[in-house]
């Protein structure tokens, strides 16, 4: 794979995985009797998405620059991650003051599904030499 290519297959592979991730999910609340949409999993899977798409495009960016701390643009951008989830989805579990398994799911069921995909794409960027 061409290292130009990376922010193609990059965009690819965590719009059409969290697509199908996404719907998996409001599915499976279905069959269980729950609300497909609720639980702000729309906007836990478009946090997710942006958030990821913001970490690889700041570490491909820089990948010639600031070779040797792309580790931590990687940790910072985690670390952003769940500062976004604590001002803009903990509040809205937390309103009954108890964070169920459904929502903690809803949020932490795209998150890992990007990081992996951001680990793998980190992990080839530091093995590519241009």
């Amino acid at each position: 794979m061409n290292i130009r290519s990376f922010p193609i297959f990059f965009v690819v592979l965590i719009v059409l995985g969290l697509a199908l991730l996404f719907f998996g999910h409001a599915w499976v609340l279905e069959h269980q009797g729950l609300e497909p949409f609720g639980h702000q999993l729309v906007k836990s899977y478009l946090l997710n998405l942006v958030m990821a798409s913001m970490v690889f495009f700041s570490i491909y960016s820089f990948r010639n620059k600031y070779r040797d701390l792309l580790g931590f643009f990687f940790l910072g951008g985690s670390l952003l991650k769940f500062v976004l989830f604590f001002i803009f989805l903990y509040p809205g579990y937390h309103q009954d003051g108890v964070l169920d398994r459904i929502e903690f799911l809803a949020f932490f069921v795209p998150y890992l599904f990007s990081l992996i995909i951001e680990t793998y794409f980190l992990v080839k960027l530091l093995n590519t030499v241009e």
